[in-house]
Parts: C-alpha cells; structure tokens; sequence
C-alpha cells in the first residue's frame, strides 16, 4: 500500500510541474457569437518581453468580416512595434 501511495505522489508531482502540451487539441464553437472566447491563463515568474503565437485555424464564417482569433491588445502589456504576419509555411 506504501508503495502504492508513494507512485501515486511521484506521478501527480510530475505534472504538476511540468508543462501541458496543447498540440493536437482543439476548441469548437458550434455556432457563430459575439459572445464565445477560450481563455489561457498561465503564472508568469518573469516580465514579459516577447511573445510569439502560432495559430492554426479554420473557419466556416459566413460573414464578410474575418474572425478576431487573437485578441493581443487584451494582454496587459503594453505592447510597442508591429504585428507581422507570415505566409503559410506547412500545408
């Protein structure tokens, strides 16, 4: 039983200091709002200088405007410079 106690306290302190890896997962609107959002969250132990998103994201909008899929001005930084989007990379 010890031993048992023991591997389950090893293995929820792995994760509970490690990163969760958000490859592969998915938020699904159903049906188009003004109202629906996913927020992340994270504790941050240092200022923040930089920050670098890599989107992916596919849309069947039917409205001739595009989607806000990133909302950076909501970040409570200031933020100074440009917003520079790249071309596609990988298909």
């Amino acid at each position: 039983m010890e031993k048992l106690l023991c591997f389950l306290v090893l293995t929820s302190l792995s994760h509970a200091f490690g990163q969760t890896d958000m490859s592969r997962k998915a938020f699904v609107f159903p049906k188009e709002s003004d109202t629906s959002y996913v927020s992340l969250k994270t504790q941050l132990t240092k200022p923040l200088k930089a920050f670098t998103v890599c989107l992916h994201f596919y849309t069947e909008l039917s409205s001739t405007r595009g989607p806000n899929v990133l909302n950076w001005r909501a970040l409570k930084y200031e933020v100074e410079g440009e917003v520079f989007t790249k071309p596609q990379l990988w298909p």
